[in-house]
């Protein structure tokens, strides 16, 4: 349906012939380029390793077969040291590397020169210097800052249940010792989920006290870097689940620099309970998309009230729960909420977004066997490529065309960058208020549960490709987008009062 015809003139040739008019576009996309909106990290996008796979526990079953029988299985220490995994994963770079998740609250920190092979009881995980080295030295290498969760379960704890900073503080000291890059220590792993992970609660107040303590022991050991927590999950429909958030705030919001929190919009087939079970569809509805805002709403509200100095971080997200879900979390289905999420959430300021997994079980980036790109991954290399860090209004008048802007990563003083989201399954043309000409980075799939993707028709696959020289120079800012597909789009004339 024609929401929005755009008015356009003719033009001349030099030898005075007239020149076709561009087609008027079905709908307009408005950019309010004169003001900053608000700004994101230059790491805005940045990816986790799970503290299970670095060290070789636990993690998601990648067995699509078996997967809903037996969710976990043992995997091998996670190899930082792949030629392929660091070529691909510098591509993604300046970002941050977490490594946290549930098992972080399970790991005993031997740091001596000759550690032990087990760790003892209650912890299930051995983090020895050598295991730290490979982490730090991978992140030093790819221009990654270190986002470190801290264990503070069951194990590191006294009689009368208070956190002992003993093992993290040898930890920072070591880290510091070897200068490090690690940016931020986090207290904990999702504490509002302690009864389900660790059979056992984590009271506000108590967590309250341990981020007191870690507070002391950040500000005298690592004076450099943030800490944050309480990494509070929240489901889809649900929020947080137990009212942890909201309860802990005013005991300790206060001694955050970065409020963490975790979000997933549906959940995989290894899931036990699902409020909204994962399909390649389940995305694709707006209302699904948008309800990131609604937690986002009461994260931002309360982290202005309790902690007003502290940032906003989303600290784990991935496209389904429980290592995603087959054929959905791997595939061009996934690309639509995740090209959606970032845009969201730097519109909002959150400065940080962490993607669970670089590689992995359903939700990585790359296949973790092929080391395949999946289609996140290409998503997520044009956003490092062509999105900066000032963050623009755009508003686009139907609910099934997605619009963000930002002004562009780099070019000339002015320029601006976009992404447009085709939900339907109808072709749509979009008009964008920016001056052209611009140059399109149009992806498209054959299928929702299509592995492959293109980029102006020609399928990506790796080692990266000159994406630039892909890209397809337009006269006009006028988009044509096929059923359900994504595009970039960089205006470098667009001359933006915000962006200059």
């Amino acid at each position: 349906m024609r929401l929005r015809p755009a008015v356009l003139g003719l033009a001349l040739l030099a030898g005075g012939c007239p020149v076709e008019p561009e087609p008027a576009p079905d709908l307009v996309v408005a950019i309010a380029a004169d003001q900053v909106l608000t700004e994101v990290d230059e790491r805005y996008l940045s990816f986790a390793v799970d503290t299970a796979q670095a060290l070789g526990g636990r993690f998601w079953n990648p067995d699509p077969e078996t997967a809903a029988d037996l969710p976990e299985v043992e995997v091998d220490p996670y190899d930082f040291d792949r030629p392929e995994l660091r070529a691909l994963a510098a591509e993604l770079g300046p970002a941050m590397l977490r490594i946290g998740g549930t098992a972080a609250d399970t790991v005993h920190y031997d740091l001596s020169e000759t550690p032990g092979t087990e760790a003892p009881e209650p912890y299930r995980l051995l983090l020895t210097r050598d295991d730290w080295a490979r982490w730090a030295d991978f992140a030093a290498d790819l221009d990654l800052d270190l986002f470190f969760t801290l264990n503070v379960g069951p194990g590191p704890r006294d009689g009368d249940g208070a956190w002992v900073p003993d093992e993290a503080r040898a930890l920072m000291e070591h880290a510091g010792e070897r200068d490090d890059p690690v940016v931020m220590w986090e207290l904990g792993n999702e504490i509002n989920g302690f009864l389900l992970a660790h059979g056992a609660t984590l009271s506000a107040e108590q967590y309250a006290a341990d981020l007191a303590t870690a507070r002391e022991l950040v500000d005298q050991v690592a004076p450099g870097a943030h800490l944050g927590g309480p990494s509070s999950a929240y489901w889809p429909e649900i929020g947080d689940m137990t009212g942890f958030y909201p309860e802990f705030m005013p005991h300790g919001g206060h001694l955050l620099d970065v409020v963490t929190w975790h979000y997933y919009p549906q959940q995989s087939r290894r899931c036990p309970v699902a409020s909204r079970p994962a399909g390649p569809e389940v995305m694709l509805d707006p209302a699904h998309l948008d309800e990131a805002d609604l937690w986002s709403d009461e994260i931002e509200g309360l982290a202005a009230e309790h902690a007003p100095d502290a940032r906003v971080w989303l600290g784990e997200t991935g496209n389904a729960q429980c290592g995603g879900e087959p054929g959905v979390s791997d595939a061009w289905a996934g690309s639509f909420w995740w090209l959606d999420q970032l845009g969201l959430l730097a519109a909002r300021g959150q400065g940080i977004a962490v993607r669970q997994t670089l590689s992995g079980s359903d939700y990585g980036l790359l296949d973790e066997w092929t080391l395949e790109p999946r289609p996140d991954y290409w998503v997520s290399v044009l956003h490092k490529r062509l999105m900066g860090q000032r963050v623009l209004a755009a508003t686009s008048p139907s609910d099934t065309v997605r619009a963000y802007a930002h002004c562009a990563a780099d070019g000339p003083a002015g320029a601006v960058a976009a992404t447009l989201i085709n939900l339907d399954e109808e072709p749509v043309a979009v008009g964008l208020e920016l001056a052209g000409p611009v140059d399109l980075y149009l992806l498209t799939a054959p299928a929702l549960d299509s592995r492959e993707v293109s980029l102006n028709g020609h399928r990506l696959e790796a080692p990266v490709p000159d994406l630039g020289a892909l890209a397809e120079p337009l006269e006009a800012a006028i988009v044509t987008l096929p059923a359900r597909s994504l595009a970039f789009v960089s205006a470098p004339a667009a001359d933006a009062a915000a962006c200059r």
